[in-house]
């Protein structure tokens, strides 16, 4: 930037993607990756148009290929996210992982334009958006109740269960919102103190509606049977968990109200993977 420039001034903003001889230059990725691999910036445009002094390096992430869309699209997951980049011969499917994050001198990145071949659509520049703010806002659910989603059902625990449910719906369902005994989050100890619990499966009103209602549908009906195999005794009475509903909603009909008083549950795979769970470490 030259003496007496606008600060200010910057070409790059969130979602675009360093070039490969950018990625290379600044060691972002190796040379065998070069072509495959998508450093992607997520710091926020503030930070990106603020004085270098204030914000001195931007944040990256490496878009890893994969083959489709799956359980981590559409920020369904704190930690893993499925994306879209879209490119003149068609969209390339991209993993990100979170605890992956990487930070690079801002006065380095200004050495080199974004990429033109490859972007980010708006739908998915919010998507991206949503999934790192829910990184540092995601609810905190009882650990009884968290536990008990870890009931193992045919050698896998409930929430693998979900997430392959869920993978299913991939890019058409954005996300379970929980109503968790009317917001009562106390710790449970015995089996017959049931946790009450309504599952909307919010779905995408565009671009395919129709197909989108369809895989919600068959995911709440999905998520339903596996309940009552996890919780339902012979007797027909619930144990640990009654699922009273579970029903597909479009996002154009969720009303205000309703996405303030539901709580977004997120498959928080790596955390809940361990089995027993592990401690926290504490330093």
């Amino acid at each position: 930037m030259a003496p007496g420039s606008d600060k200010r001034q910057i070409v790059w903003s969130q979602g675009q993607i360093l070039p490969p001889e950018a990625a290379l230059a600044v060691q972002m990725i190796e040379a065998e990756k070069a072509a495959t691999h998508f450093p992607i910036v997520i710091s926020h445009d503030c930070d990106l148009a603020a004085a270098q002094e204030k914000e001195p390096h931007v944040e990256i992430l490496i878009g890893r290929p994969i083959a489709k869309l799956g359980a981590a699209s559409n920020a369904k997951i704190a930690r893993r996210l499925e994306l879209l980049l879209q490119s003149q011969s068609g969209p390339q499917v991209v993993e990100l992982l979170a605890p992956e994050k990487r930070t690079l001198p801002k006065a380095k990145l200004c050495e080199y334009g974004p990429r033109q071949d490859l972007w980010l659509a708006p739908q998915d520049r919010l998507i991206l958006q949503r999934w790192l703010a829910a990184r540092y806002r995601r609810a905190a659910f009882p650990e009884a109740f968290e536990t008990r989603l870890r009931t193992k059902i045919d050698r896998r625990t409930l929430v693998e269960h979900i997430e392959a449910i869920l993978n299913e719906g991939g890019e058409w369902i954005r996300c379970l919102l929980f109503e968790l005994d009317d917001g009562d989050l106390r710790e449970r100890q015995r089996p017959q103190d049931v946790y009450q619990l309504g599952i909307t499966v919010l779905y995408a009103s565009s671009p395919d509606e129709p197909r989108a209602y369809a895989a919600a549908s068959s995911a709440a009906e999905a998520l339903e049977r596996i309940f009552a195999r996890a919780f339902e005794r012979q007797s027909g009475a619930r144990e640990h968990i009654d699922l009273r509903y579970c029903d597909p909603i479009s996002d154009a009909v969720l009303t205000v109200q309703q996405r303030e008083t539901l709580i977004e549950w997120r498959l928080e795979y790596l955390s809940l993977a361990a089995d027993p769970p592990q401690p926290m470490v504490t330093d």
